[in-house]
């Protein structure tokens, strides 16, 4: 699945990035391969507002769509 899969409260694992440039402008934001984020808001055809280490940042629609994910349990580990 992919980050804009993503539902409201949703904890995930960040798998992989779909090609190096969409690689480049999540690690600007500090989401990499193992990062663990949670779905604060994923807004309709709009960005998603995502969680990491207390910081709340919105991805735009098109870089979610290009960011897969697996789901996380509360305590940080992968379901798959």
């Amino acid at each position: 699945m992919t980050l804009s899969d993503g539902k409201d409260g949703q904890w995930l694992v960040v798998e992989r990035t779909l090609n190096d440039e969409i690689t480049y402008q999540a690690l600007r934001f500090g989401i990499g391969e193992g990062s663990r984020i949670q779905v604060q808001k994923n807004i309709p055809g709009g960005p998603i507002i995502i969680s990491k280490n207390q910081l709340e940042i919105a991805i735009g629609r098109q870089l979610a769509n290009f960011i897969e994910v697996s789901h996380s349990d509360n305590d940080g580990t992968a379901k798959r």
